[in-house]
């Protein structure tokens, strides 16, 4: 198996986690920002 998928791969894969984790993670009470813009259009 060639190594360059890793390298192509990896780093796409780690950043689709960390968006995961920023959307699913509630934002402080009060405070409006982009995920929780997001978070509310997908549980309409």
């Amino acid at each position: 198996m060639p190594e360059w998928w890793i390298e192509a791969t990896l780093p796409s894969a780690v950043f689709i986690c960390l968006f995961l984790l920023w959307v699913l993670i509630p934002a402080p009470d009060g405070e409006s920002d982009f995920a929780s813009r997001l978070r509310d259009r997908f549980r309409k």
